[in-house]
């Protein structure tokens, strides 16, 4: 690729994957198991209720990808669940849940072999920054600090510190601004077909989209793993330690 200077990259199954796929009750979950505060609820399903209730809430007010903090949705349940205790107890309650909801989610992802093999060579020759979706204030920096990877990026751009999450333009062009990038001389990188291929492609990027599982086969401008990135990027794969 000519003229590339720059790269972004989606976050979650792109950098850093999850052991598996939480659905909305792991989340919940994730949550209330082992915070403390369990017994506040009768049990996990009525949690879960208010959890969902919370969700639908926190949504019908916020325009279309418009993006909030985790830590709002665990306020919010337990504001809608006790609505008459006091506002230090509300606070404490939903702090236990969310710090335990990290946690959890912490402990469930890791980075692949061909990321860890990989992202160093690219940020020789190119400088790298990160475009993510995520509902945790520093959570996406923590991630990829915990995993090794965090010093070669140059820009970590996230959802709920701009307040829109992808597909809305506004979270690409922080990026973009923050390295000094021009469209045309970055390739973005991510799983999402639409938040990372599609929409990159109308901000004028050149994309790459990450086809682990060949769900896309319609998609050219692909690769399946991290050590395909070598022929499109121009890097030289060194050789595995025996």
């Amino acid at each position: 690729m000519k003229n590339i200077k720059y790269i972004l990259f989606d976050c979650m199954e792109t950098i850093v994957d999850l052991r598996q796929l939480p659905d909305l009750r792991d989340y919940a979950f994730w949550g209330y198991n082992g915070s403390g505060v369990e017994d506040l609820w009768e049990d996990f399903d009525e949690f879960f209720r208010y959890y969902l209730l919370a969700r639908s809430e926190v949504s019908a007010r916020l325009h279309e990808y418009q993006d909030y903090d985790m830590f709002e949705r665990f306020l919010l349940i337990t504001r809608l669940s006790f609505p008459d205790f006091p506002v230090s107890r509300i606070e404490y309650t939903a702090k236990q849940l969310n710090l335990n909801y990290w946690q959890n989610y912490k402990a469930t992802c890791y980075a692949r072999e061909d990321v860890l093999a990989v992202l160093p060579l690219l940020a020789e020759k190119y400088r790298l920054g990160v475009v993510s979706n995520f509902m945790v204030t520093g959570g996406i920096e923590e991630l990829l600090e915990i995993n090794g990877v965090l010093k070669y990026f140059d820009v970590v751009v996230t959802s709920v510190r701009e307040g829109w999450r992808k597909p809305h333009p506004v979270v690409y062009e922080a990026a973009l601004e923050r390295l000094g990038a021009k469209a045309e001389e970055t390739v973005f990188i991510g799983d999402d077909y639409v938040n990372d291929f599609v929409t990159p492609t109308k901000l004028g990027m050149t994309p790459l989209f990450l086809d682990r599982y060949g769900k896309h086969p319609e998609v050219s401008n692909k690769v399946s793993d991290f050590y395909g990135l070598s022929g499109c990027l121009l890097i030289t794969l060194r050789p595995r330690n025996p």
